[in-house]
């Protein structure tokens, strides 16, 4: 018996459908229908959830942390796959860059420059300083 084969006799028909909206608005942008067949659906979905289980069962196994997965556990498991760890890496320094960028939004000069420049606003003034609108 497969490894697949072993867990489709596990339920796997029971549990919550994450991800099929978004795998249905992937695949219509990769060419499919608007509304494929909901089977594809589900089975594309049983394997990306597989795939996502066996990548954190590898980096539990090689982490180096006590059971505690870190970021460079999958970028080691993903060694060998050049596209997969180079995205990886992209999506690391986009987020550094949207806390980057969030600091500077939160910086209290730009408060005040997003209140118009009123006094009484920003940091340290009324209440409402920390929303917008």
């Amino acid at each position: 018996m497969s490894h697949h084969e072993g867990r489709a006799g596990r339920g796997h028909h029971s549990r919550k459908r994450v991800f099929a909206k978004d795998l249905r608005l992937m695949m219509y942008g990769f060419g499919d229908v608007a509304n494929p067949d909901h089977d594809t659906v589900n089975v594309l979905e049983e394997m990306v959830v597989d795939y996502i289980s066996d990548m954190c069962h590898q980096a539990a196994r090689l982490s180096s942390k006590g059971g505690k997965v870190t970021v460079d556990d999958f970028k080691f498991v993903l060694r060998n796959d050049g596209k997969k760890l180079a995205r990886v890496e992209e999506l690391i320094r986009m987020s550094e860059d949207i806390k980057a960028a969030r600091k500077i939004v939160n910086m209290p000069e730009f408060e005040t420059l997003a209140d118009g420049g009123k006094p009484g606003r920003g940091a340290g003034g009324s209440a409402g300083a920390d929303t917008f609108g």
